[in-house]
């Protein structure tokens, strides 16, 4: 993943995206974090306030996996359907680890 092009491709400098991805594993770390625990306990409601927080935040900076597997997430928790969610959370999971290590971030 190349975080220079990504920035670029939004019209900001590499330090200025990176700024904006610091501040996306905050907040983008926090609301996971909320999204794994809701699925564990069963909680589609909860679920879908993490991951439409999730997927605005990840689209808004183009980070396109992961904003397309939380649109798939955020839409099967709106309607209260935990069917195969934890997979797709855990494959959601993945690809954050994946941008914390492109970050230079250890996972």
């Amino acid at each position: 993943m190349n975080l220079k092009k990504l920035g670029e491709s939004l019209g900001l400098d590499e330090d200025e995206y990176l700024e904006m991805i610091e501040l996306f594993f905050e907040s983008g770390g926090a609301d996971l974090k909320k999204l794994e625990a809701s699925i564990k306990a069963g909680d589609a409601k909860l679920g879908y306030t993490a991951s439409h927080s999730l997927k605005g935040s990840s689209g808004s900076l183009g980070l396109m996996m992961i904003y397309e597997k939380t649109t798939i997430i955020d839409d099967k928790l709106r309607r209260g359907d935990l069917d195969n969610v934890a997979e797709m959370v855990t494959s959601l999971r993945k690809e954050y680890d994946l941008l914390l290590a492109a970050a230079g971030r250890m996972p």
